[in-house]
């Protein structure tokens, strides 16, 4: 009877877990057994769209997640779990996956195995501490009731949702060669207050493209206030689209604003 664990961050409950899944799927006595490791490849959590998950402020989104199994003896079940914390004794959260995982069979030792996870601001993120690296638990029971369990730190990432406005350029139409003074404001959501709040004191930059079409330039980096609120003055010179570009961080999700067009008179 085969137990694997690939890293040295398995808790005691999880290995219980295992040992006990094991002794129900344990093959007849004198049964040959099949001692190749099971392999785990291709994880893939929200459809693998950069390892993200973005979060709202007072609602739950859900999330799939999903991996290549390979054992010689098929592949019986496996359960996927996320964790935040570096190691194993700083773990402050977990995501356990909803119901059962489906597996399907893509060869003859091969399974593509997936599970919904839930990410909720009312229960497993209640904190803002806990936006960033997220670790992957994956366990594997194959067709003899051997358990491996792999542990990959870190590699999904939650992040908290942000919204950036719509610029506001004043005095509009401006004369060439005044000064033109661009507002917008930033906002992130709060886990813990169930609602968006000021994004304060992240570098945003005010971004300017000629007429109605093209790449957007940066004409400066603003720091965002104590509301939230972004504020530059720039000297128009032609007609154009003026915005708020937010590169996101580790823990808040990139955002865009939209632009305000400007008639230079």
């Amino acid at each position: 009877m085969r137990i694997r664990a690939t890293v040295a961050t398995v808790t005691a409950a999880a290995l219980s877990a295992a040992l006990a899944v094991t002794a129900l799927a344990a093959p007849a006595a004198g049964a040959e057994q099949d001692d190749t490791p099971t392999q785990i490849k291709n994880i893939e959590v929200n459809q693998n769209r950069d390892y993200t998950v973005v979060v709202e402020a007072a609602r739950k989104v859900k999330f799939p997640i999903s991996a290549l199994v390979h054992d010689p003896s098929g592949i019986k079940s496996v359960s996927f779990s996320l964790q935040h914390g570096a190691t194993e004794a700083e773990v402050d959260g977990r995501i356990a996956q909803v119901g059962p995982s489906r597996c399907v069979k893509v060869d003859e030792s091969w399974s593509k195995c997936e599970a919904v996870m839930i990410a909720d601001p009312y229960t497993n993120v209640r904190s803002n501490a806990l936006a960033g690296a997220w670790g992957i638990n994956i366990v594997a029971v194959d067709g003899e009731g051997n358990v491996t369990r792999e542990d990959y730190m870190p590699l999904a990432r939650i992040k908290r949702k942000t919204h950036l406005s719509l610029a506001d350029a004043t005095p509009e139409p401006v004369k060439k060669g005044k000064n033109l003074t661009v507002k917008a404001r930033m906002i992130v959501a709060s886990w813990e207050k169930h609602k968006d709040v000021p994004l304060i004191g992240h570098q945003v930059l005010l971004q300017f493209r000629q007429g109605a079409s093209g790449p957007f330039k940066t004409l400066k980096k603003v720091r965002t206030d104590r509301n939230g609120w972004a504020t530059a003055t720039v000297q128009a010179t032609v007609d154009g689209q003026y915005r708020y570009d937010f590169a996101g961080t580790s823990l808040t999700q990139a955002r865009s604003g939209l632009a305000d067009f400007v008639d230079v008179k």
